[in-house]
């Protein structure tokens, strides 16, 4: 038994656990040849003691403790065989790299009834990059979660690759399903409410790793990079030494990314799915643990509430039509 406490302060939580995320991550890399950075492992135990998933944690007065019989469960029954890992240079990957590029131009050309502006405290014009981003991160769930089925299942899930302006009020994120599926990626590893906005009969949580900088990382590793660095250096290094030496340090930084040779990865780790049917929407206004107050009424539901199992995603699949 593993006293937890600061389940409030990602920080100091795991700092408080570090010596035992690291003993995770050799073991997890020695046995399964899974290799969680420590930043990613600790967010994910930080997520299951939170929502107490696999019913892992004890309380003895105030004190709360981490049961690791039943934690090591958690990682060899559901983490390990429900994590997907793919390369920059996947079809899928690379097709979602085209279609997100697309979209960010059709944003910016009023193309699509998406809007470049983001509400938050006070509304402000998001950049290409930015939205190009947020596309990518937002669709990558739909891809992991694909590659997942079709791993475990002997079915095929279309994706919607389409872009249109007659956007429909609840798209589906998974065309052919019967009902009408809704896919959340989440890059935040320790977050623990799986969502589905009102009019949708499933809503499904994916949490994805997501490198900083991902797009940035494909030009590196096929190349683009290279050959801006080397249009720059024939234009300004001869004439310019502050620039010459700007540019050696660049090389320098991509030194260790061959041409052409693919080494960034992408994690997914599907949670699990829940039926609308079966819960109530959360109002607006109404303030829940580690996520504060909801802005809009939807379905929030707890990881350590989804469904996850195989037999549970048989189930899911034959419901939608997917698998007979």
């Amino acid at each position: 038994m593993i006293p937890i406490e600061h389940l409030e302060s990602p920080k100091r939580f795991k700092e408080k656990l570090s010596d035992y995320i690291s003993h995770l991550k050799d073991k997890i890399i020695n046995k399964y040849y899974i290799d969680f950075d420590t930043e990613e492992l600790g967010d994910l135990v930080l997520s299951i003691c939170r929502s107490n998933d696999f019913e892992l944690i004890h309380s003895k007065g105030k004190n709360k403790f981490l049961d690791e019989d039943k934690f090591w469960d958690w990682i060899e029954k559901k983490l390990i065989p429900n994590t997907i890992i793919v390369g920059l240079d996947d079809p899928e990957i690379i097709r979602l790299l085209i279609f997100c590029l697309e979209m960010t131009f059709k944003m910016f050309e009023g193309g699509t009834k998406a809007t470049v502006t983001q509400k938050g405290f006070r509304e402000r014009k998001r950049t290409f990059e930015s939205i190009l981003v947020d596309q990518f991160t937002g669709k990558l769930g739909e891809v992991i979660l694909k590659k997942f089925l079709e791993k475990y299942f002997p079915v095929d899930i279309e994706l919607d690759w389409k872009i249109s302006l007659d956007m429909k009020s609840f798209k589906k994120d998974i065309i052919n399903a019967k009902k009408i599926v809704s896919v959340k990626t989440s890059p935040n590893l320790s977050g623990i409410w799986a969502e589905a906005d009102i009019g949708y009969d499933y809503g499904i949580m994916i949490k994805c790793s997501i490198p900083s900088g991902p797009i940035l990382q494909f030009f590196i590793e096929v190349c683009g990079f290279s050959k801006l660095l080397d249009f720059a250096s024939e234009k300004l290094a001869k004439h310019d030494d502050i620039f010459k030496n700007y540019l050696d340090e660049l090389k320098k930084r991509i030194k260790a990314y061959k041409c052409g040779e693919i080494k960034t990865l992408l994690k997914g780790f599907v949670c699990g799915y829940f039926k609308t049917s079966e819960y109530t929407p959360t109002e607006k206004g109404e303030k829940l643990p580690y996520l504060g107050e909801v802005r809009e009424k939807r379905y929030l539901v707890s990881i350590k509430e989804l469904k996850w199992t195989k037999e549970d995603w048989k189930n899911f699949l034959i419901d939608n039509r997917l698998l007979t």
